[in-house]
């Protein structure tokens, strides 16, 4: 029987080994090609999936979803390795101190059947883990989101990249209500940071994130007891494959959601 905990902690570790020679050495913004998400494929993010890859390789019935390698193992079986090797590539290249690598293991076909996770903060090495119905944790404490519940006492990690007039009009009436806004160039780990307390509510409303930026944090912060729903308050339910693409909204409590939600109402209106 595998030991996922034991299994993710050991592969993410190995991530941070061969991703911070590369960024000491010079080699941070070299790129080695195009992943099969589109995007431009540094080295650190070759290397940080070589190593995942090699982890779960041994692992019998696992297909791998990567956002380099994309679709490795066959369809037939049992689990699914939902993986971002490097999430905060941009980060990493500019040697901005903020990025992480994410690992969900979903034992079905859906986001709901997640069953393990884990998020590694690359820089400080903080390790938040979960397991479906047994908690989360940030090395090996559980986890404690935010009980604030005013939108002016709240701050909101708010990913603008990219992001389309619309989305700029329709964040305009919670912007103005926010304590504060920010943005730090890692979703999954800003997700963490939802279920941690460091922030109040994630919002990404460009409709633009992957399942593999998501998978790891969704089962971290649903284990931590935070809100994460659709930017029009709905179950999320992506496929889980690299050419889905979907918005949300994560917030640290349920009365905290529901306000940020109903400050989304105009975007929500010509989204339903």
């Amino acid at each position: 029987m595998t030991d996922w905990k034991e299994l993710l902690t050991s592969a993410a570790s190995k991530v941070q080994e061969v991703c911070e020679p590369i960024r000491l050495g010079g080699e941070r913004d070299r790129k080695v090609g195009v992943g099969a998400a589109g995007d431009e494929t540094l080295v650190a993010d070759s290397e940080a999936e070589k190593v995942i890859l090699e982890a779960l390789t041994p692992v019998s019935d696992v297909r791998v979803l990567s956002e380099e390698a994309g679709e490795r193992g066959p369809e037939s079986s049992r689990f699914l390795a939902i993986v971002d090797p490097l999430d905060g590539s941009s980060n990493f290249s500019r040697g901005i101190p903020f990025y992480c690598t994410s690992i969900c293991i979903v034992d079905g076909k859906e986001l709901r059947d997640a069953r393990f996770a884990l998020v590694q903060n690359l820089v400080n090495g903080d390790v938040y883990y979960a397991e479906k119905g047994a908690g989360a944790f940030k090395n090996g404490k559980r986890l404690r989101p935010s009980a604030k519940t005013e939108l002016s006492d709240s701050v909101a990690a708010v990913d603008l990249s990219k992001a389309t007039p619309d989305v700029f009009v329709a964040l305009e009436p919670l912007a103005s209500k926010l304590a504060r806004q920010v943005h730090f160039g890692a979703n999954a780990l800003e997700i963490c940071m939802v279920a941690d307390g460091g922030v109040d509510s994630f919002v990404d409303l460009r409709n633009r994130m992957r399942i593999t930026d998501l998978a790891g944090a969704y089962l971290i912060g649903k284990e931590a007891g935070i809100s994460i729903t659709s930017e029009t308050g709905g179950e999320l339910d992506p496929s889980l494959d690299l050419r889905s693409r979907l918005s949300l909204v994560a917030s640290a409590n349920e009365a905290l959601h529901q306000k940020i939600l109903r400050e989304l109402s105009p975007l929500r209106r010509r989204r339903t």
